[in-house]
């Protein structure tokens, strides 16, 4: 004998406007949490010769490149940076290959140093050339 009416559920009537929200918060968080781990290990190490940079989490990835002169160094900070203290830094190098770091905890103390770098490559040159 056939039922005269079946009554079936709807995947809509579990589904209210706070599990709505709570989805589109979720998957943010997510995508945030995963940026986050992924920003965390990728480090650029500066040395007298070369730089290497790391980078990678489940898979490990690594660059290294002869340093060459430093032309000049830039920072780039917005408000929010400044009060948290981040910021972007760009290194202009002889050549085709510019430094761009962006989000770098204290931008300043690594200007500082490649400025250092550049004044004492600059007083190693002219010893050289006289």
């Amino acid at each position: 004998m056939k039922p005269n009416f079946v009554a079936k559920k709807t995947a809509w009537g579990g589904v209210t406007p706070l599990c709505v929200l709570f989805f589109w918060l979720v998957i943010p968080l997510i995508v945030m949490i995963c940026r986050i781990v992924s920003l965390k290990n990728q480090v650029t190490e500066f040395y007298d010769d070369y730089i290497i940079v790391k980078s990678g989490v489940l898979s490990k990835s690594e660059r290294k490149t002869v340093f060459p002169s430093i032309l000049s160094v830039s920072i780039d900070q917005s408000l929010w940076g400044r009060m948290f203290g981040y910021g972007n830094v760009k290194v202009d190098v002889v050549g085709k290959w510019d430094v761009d770091l962006y989000g770098i905890c204290d931008p300043v103390a690594l200007k500082s140093y490649l400025e250092d770098k550049v004044t004492r490559g600059k007083n190693i040159n002219s010893v050289v050339v006289e």
